[in-house]
């Protein structure tokens, strides 16, 4: 589980970059895109952290 949390963020990085490289370039329909994808594997990183980390009550 630790190691699909780790290629989780370096995914998020590289999109990262990525955005920045599209805002530079003012391509702002791919960025767009890159944005969404962004925000769906942070949500993945937040679940698979809550389920590494036990919840209490």
């Amino acid at each position: 589980m630790k190691n699909y949390i780790n290629e989780l963020v370096r995914r998020h990085r590289r999109l990262n970059r990525l955005i920045d490289n599209c805002r530079a370039a003012g391509r702002q329909q791919e960025m767009q895109q890159l944005k969404r994808i962004r925000l769906s594997i942070k949500d993945k990183i937040a679940a698979a952290k809550r389920g590494l980390v036990p919840v209490t009550t």
